[in-house]
């Protein structure tokens, strides 16, 4: 598809009129990026029920989860309530893997998806990016996908998740889109998505529990193929305080010293999980807090904000959000590091968009 039938068939998806972004408060209030947030559009619903995805209680539901109701004007009121200055914008789980089958229709709706983003973060200049939504398992597709999003839409990055119908990050086959983002340094989300084994979630919402675990077997699988070391350059953001990375993480460098495992030397095995970044979506408990903290040895220069809405609801995030300080006992600088300061360093575009200078 052309850029020029892309970029106007944007404007034909959405159509939205939208006053001037309000201006960011610098300093009676902290300065927030929520590199974690969702959009759930009408047409993403509709393709999942048409799909054969469950209604329960009236609710379309994907990985064991209820679709909740989104709209960008009520995204926005919830970001001024809970004084979220910028978001970032990307689709959960299960994206579009659902039509794998289905190669045209996979990258169809991804492009839809795609460009509904893009039409959202127009609309909304300075307080909204996005990570583009890619037509996996198709590697080739989904390299050009990124590539259009990246280079013609300017988003902020690449929203991915940890496995796609049972291929996980880590896989050779991927090397393609990873050279991309390699070659660009760009932003990598990783979402947790249902795991790639059958019964493993032994008949509960993946969500609950298996997404914590699912980041750690995308981590597990990156460190053993070697693939993050070819790919130094992608900054990746794992959500949910890195799932339960934090407390397996010694664990895991001891057996990837074994011989039969790989025999990479634990420190390494450590730098590297070390080296991802983690956002707080779902993770402000005191427990999870303090051993994010100790994971990173007392430095939360790869702590970033994260809310997980609307999945979680506007309350719980400002609950969250509130939890965060005193639960991993922050400083005040280490607050605002967190708040937005780290962010930055990933979403480096935002600093032009925001006017925040040098």
């Amino acid at each position: 598809m052309k850029l020029e039938t892309s970029l106007c068939l944007a404007t034909a998806l959405f159509i939205h009129t939208a006053s001037a972004a309000p201006s960011i408060p610098r300093s009676t209030s902290p300065f927030r990026i929520d590199v974690h947030s969702h959009v759930i559009p009408d047409f993403y619903t509709d393709a999942l029920r048409e799909a054969g995805f469950p209604v329960i209680n009236g609710a379309v539901t994907a990985n064991g989860s209820p679709l909740p109701s989104w709209s960008l004007d009520t995204h926005i009121k919830d970001m001024d309530a809970n004084q979220v200055n910028y978001s970032a914008l990307s689709l959960s789980a299960p994206g579009v893997s659902f039509l794998a089958g289905n190669e045209t229709a996979a990258i169809e709706l991804a492009r839809q998806l795609n460009l509904a983003m893009y039409n959202y973060t127009q609309a909304y200049p300075t307080r909204l990016g996005a990570l583009c939504v890619l037509p996996l398992p198709h590697v080739d597709a989904a390299v050009e996908e990124a590539r259009f999003c990246l280079e013609a839409l300017k988003f902020d990055g690449v929203g991915i998740y940890t496995n796609s119908n049972g291929t996980y990050l880590g896989d050779r086959s991927l090397d393609p889109l990873f050279d991309l983002l390699n070659n660009r340094s760009a932003t990598l989300f990783v979402h947790p998505t249902a795991p790639g084994c059958g019964g493993a979630a032994i008949g509960y919402p993946p969500g609950m529990s298996e997404y914590t675990f699912e980041s750690v077997r995308a981590m597990e699988n990156l460190l053993f193929t070697g693939q993050r070391r070819s790919y130094g350059n992608i900054n990746i953001i794992f959500p949910h305080g890195g799932g339960v990375m934090p407390f397996v993480a010694a664990r895991i460098a001891g057996q990837a010293a074994v011989v039969s495992k790989g025999s990479i030397n634990a420190s390494d095995t450590l730098a590297q999980f070390r080296g991802y970044f983690f956002d707080t979506a779902s993770a402000t408990s005191a427990p999870q807090l303090w051993a994010v903290k100790e994971f990173y040895g007392g430095d939360v220069s790869k702590v970033l904000l994260g809310t997980d809405y609307p999945y979680v609801h506007e309350a719980q995030v400002q609950a969250g959000i509130k939890a965060i300080e005193p639960g991993g006992n922050f400083s005040s600088e280490e607050m605002a590091m967190i708040n937005g300061r780290n962010a930055l360093s990933v979403f480096p575009s935002v600093v032009g968009k925001l006017g925040l200078g040098s």
